[in-house]
């Protein structure tokens, strides 16, 4: 690079940037290697370099002082060793390779004769398939076709739909470009009622969804709720700062279900996780937080694993779930750990029945996980008691596992409780519950010192007089009734639900607990995520996680079960006729589908910037053709200006 001066070096340093796309990722690589730091503590090693170049620019004037700082870079390379050691054992480390291969790698789509094939069928079954497949697409555009406008409207100019309706939840990327061109899932909604969703075509889903969590009592309780919060916000209108006697009311009642001393309001769940890890790290004045891996905590950045986040934060800790090495390490590491984050529903062992990956894992879920996870968190609760680290639920579910929450569920009491969704009867909302002394937004010793956390809404009267007919009617006995009535119901359920499918030698079941409840598949098969597309078919709406992750209501009935039974029997069968489910199916060719396009893509993204460097490109052409004239055989530079050449 000599001959070139600056443009040659600024091409050679961006260019090698422009590898992944573009320059402003830059800033996104950093951050990637920033996200090692929980995990390899590159703090740790940059002050062991320190050591050693000291020791060594010490070495002949002051030979004593540099044996002393020698000997010392040695007991902090011990202990970083031991540190590592035991991190390695217990800490997840893909979510931090993920962030250095999502800017390299590229994917593209399967085509659509590809897509049938892709598990390398017979000719006859990849033909059923694709017959399957264009009868539901043509079926769909006849049935729904208001929805496929408005749809078509929103794709276009709502975001967060467009997201969500791509299929990254609950399907592998190769296989979205084909289902999204010919099947469109969106749902526009004319009504509710009962566990019932009438669409703007006139037809009845029953719905499975659950709203996400939040609708946790039904569509009639729910209405109820909305209305209180409505009838307040009539009277008050949006009288925000002066509080109505309803909040006073709403912290009274939280505390007296959760056993803690004081609340603070949110609005949704991810904001609260937010409020209780910021409030853990200002009273610990320790920066790393601990989550277990697959746990979900909200769209915050600083505690989401793997793909969906970009920053890949250094002090979000991943650690394995229900495994004792990850007990150890925080113990070890508890000097540095603000708090550790816990969702409880993850108890219910759902973890493989997500269809987002090519492969089928074994699904648990169900009673028997929830009692494997009761022990699980006994012992985290006491590894959390011994090493002084604050223990957060991100309970944002909350009343999924009855009552009293996941606290009464388990018999376990974390030091800091987060809820959300339901607790706020139909409306957006979070709250954080736990001690004075993880509470308190200021430092007592040190008035300068405080921790801003505060929200524009955290009185908001439409939310309050919605949430304060959630608690009453929480703490009602009709509701105790109600908890434990939906609960024996859907054990009883499972059990004939099981049945039928057996009988029907169809290899799918159902897990389920409570309200929540997933299908588990028997028969391993790359297109398992499409059974949810064949439900809706049949009748039934779930979220976007498709059949991986679904949620029940107080006002399923006996008679609803019976309908949710019939669906799932008559989607799986003709799920099962249209050759799907193959038994001598191979595994799918991802290389041709990664290398071709990752190496065009960065081909292209280098020309792109050549091409933008203008003067920059001459000035390179130059030094390219100078290097082919310094060696054997090597042309003659082609002339250049003298403007140029000094540029």
């Amino acid at each position: 690079l000599k001959g070139c001066g600056r443009a040659g070096r600024t091409f050679c340093n961006s260019a090698s940037r422009g590898l992944g796309g573009a320059d402003a990722k830059r800033g996104s690589r950093r951050n990637h290697s920033v996200a090692a730091m929980a995990v390899f503590m590159e703090g740790r090693l940059k002050c062991l370099a320190a050591l050693i170049f000291a020791q060594w620019l010490l070495k002949s004037s002051m030979p004593m002082i540099s044996m002393l700082i020698f000997i010392g870079a040695l007991a902090y390379s011990a202990w970083y060793c031991f540190l590592l050691f035991k991190t390695l054992k217990a800490a997840v480390v893909a979510p931090v390779l993920w962030g250095f291969l999502s800017q390299f790698v590229v994917s593209r789509y399967l085509t659509r004769d590809e897509f049938f094939r892709a598990d390398s069928p017979t000719e006859d079954i990849a033909k059923r398939r694709e017959e399957a497949l264009t009868r539901m697409e043509k079926s769909w555009k006849e049935r729904w076709p208001k929805a496929a406008e408005v749809s078509k409207y929103l794709r276009k100019h709502f975001s967060d739909l467009r997201f969500k309706a791509s299929g990254f939840e609950s399907m592998y990327p190769i296989f979205q470009q084909v289902i999204n061109e010919a099947l469109d899932p969106i749902t526009i909604v004319e009504s509710t009622e009962g566990c019932e969703i009438t669409d703007t075509s006139g037809e009845k889903f029953l719905d499975a969804s659950g709203s996400y969590g939040v609708n946790c009592f039904g569509y009639t309780k729910s209405k109820e709720f909305l209305a209180a919060g409505q009838e307040l916000a009539a009277k008050i209108g949006p009288c925000l700062g002066p509080l109505h006697e309803s909040v006073a009311e709403n912290v009274k009642l939280l505390l007296q279900i959760f056993r803690k001393e004081e609340v603070s309001f949110h609005m949704s769940g991810t904001e609260a996780v937010m409020s209780a890890v910021y409030q853990a790290r200002f009273h610990t004045r320790r920066k790393i937080t601990a989550v277990f891996q697959g746990a979900y905590h909200g769209w915050w950045d600083g505690v989401m694993q793997g793909a969906g986040n970009d920053r890949f934060v250094g002090d979000c800790l991943i650690l394995k779930d229900m495994c004792d090495e990850s007990l150890e390490l925080l113990k070890t590491r508890s000097f540095e750990i603000c708090a550790v984050l816990v969702n409880p529903i993850s108890g219910f062992g759902w973890k493989n029945a997500g269809t987002n990956k090519l492969e089928t894992g074994k699904v648990t879920a169900g009673t028997e996980s929830i009692d494997k996870f009761k022990t699980w968190l006994l012992k985290v609760r006491e590894t959390c008691t011994q090493a002084d680290i604050p223990l957060i639920w991100d309970e944002t579910w909350a009343f999924h596992l009855g009552a009293g929450g996941a606290q009464e569920h388990y018999g376990v009491e974390p030091d800091m409780l987060v809820l959300g969704k339901s607790l706020g009867g139909g409306h957006a909302c979070g709250a954080v519950l736990g001690p004075s002394r993880l509470m308190e937004r200021r430092d007592p010793d040190r008035p300068m010192r405080v921790n801003f956390v505060v929200g524009t809404f955290k009185g908001n009267p439409v939310v309050m007089g919605s949430m304060n007919a959630v608690l009453k009617y929480v703490t009602s006995p009709e509701a105790a009734k109600t908890f434990n009535g939906l609960r024996d119901r859907v054990a009883a359920w499972v059990k004939t639900s099981n049945s039928t499918l057996e009988k029907k030698d169809l290899p799918i079941r159902v897990c389920a607990h409570r309200t929540t409840w997933c299908v588990a598949f028997d028969q391993p098969s790359i297109y398992n995520f499409f059974l949810a597309y064949y439900l809706r078919d049949a009748g039934m709406i779930m979220c976007w996680v498709g059949t991986g992750k679904m949620l029940l209501n107080h006002e399923f009935s006996d008679a609803d079960f019976k309908r949710l039974t019939d669906i799932l029997v008559k989607a799986a069968t003709q799920f099962k006729a249209d050759g799907w489910w193959y038994a001598d199916a191979k595994p799918v060719k991802l290389m041709p589908l990664i290398l071709g396009p990752t190496f065009e893509y960065h081909v292209k993204a280098l020309k792109a910037y050549v091409a933008s460097l203008g003067v920059g490109a001459e000035v390179l052409k130059v030094y390219l053709a100078s290097l082919a004239a310094g060696s054997p055989g090597g042309a003659t530079p082609a002339p250049v200006s003298k403007g140029a050449k000094r540029k």
